[in-house]
């Protein structure tokens, strides 16, 4: 029986240094095409499932622009106070927070096929080739906040529109790789056309 010859001390040598440079390319190159696909696909959608959860909370709730916000008036029509209905926004956000919280919890992990062309980096082979599967985590705390925004919207006419602001983290994972990406979208609750000048003060107005 023939016995299999050891690789010599050249061969071994070169097989190192082969695989260094495959890892010294791998990390320049590759992983931070992964990591940046990786936290794009897990931030698309986390958006999605966040913009669908504010839309269906603000449908059910029936949310109005009159039932967050009154603009009083003087005799004369002209703008004295715009007051926001501090408990009813606090409720909103409340339940916007609940619910964008346990979609994500139910969509905790997601499968997102990646071509291998496109984890290359490569612009020739983009979309093509098989099928990498990244695991997505949705996961982290969610919080939110009211921000007004007046602008003008013509003469003597003021838009005003209540946004909400919506944070939260996701996670995504590869073999070998993992990227954390936070998550910031908003979305306008409400909004109106004020007719008559708004005071300065007014406008400075935020939740």
């Amino acid at each position: 029986m023939r016995r299999r010859r050891r690789a010599g001390p050249g061969k071994a040598l070169l097989i190192l240094i082969l695989l260094a440079l495959f890892l010294f390319l791998f990390n320049r190159q590759i992983k931070p095409v992964v990591e940046s696909i990786a936290s794009s696909e897990a931030k698309i959608k986390a958006v999605t499932i966040i913009n669908g959860a504010v839309l269906d909370e603000l449908d059910k709730n029936g949310v109005t622009y009159q039932s967050l916000v009154s603009v009083d008036r003087g005799e004369d029509g002209s703008v004295l106070s715009i007051t926001t209905n501090t408990v009813e926004m606090n409720r909103l956000k409340s339940k916007i927070i609940s619910a964008v919280q346990d979609c994500m919890n139910k969509t905790r992990e997601e499968t997102e096929g990646i071509p291998l062309g496109t984890l290359m980096g490569s612009h020739l082979f983009h979309g093509r080739g098989p099928k990498i599967y990244l695991r997505l985590t949705l996961a982290g705390n969610v919080t939110a906040d009211f921000r007004s925004v007046f602008d003008s919207a013509g003469i003597n006419q003021t838009r005003h529109q209540i946004f909400l602001d919506i944070h939260t983290g996701v996670y995504s994972f590869l073999p070998g790789f993992y990227a954390s990406t936070d998550v910031d979208t908003n979305m306008v609750v409400a909004e109106t056309v004020i007719v008559g000048a708004v005071p300065e003060f007014v406008a400075d107005i935020k939740k």
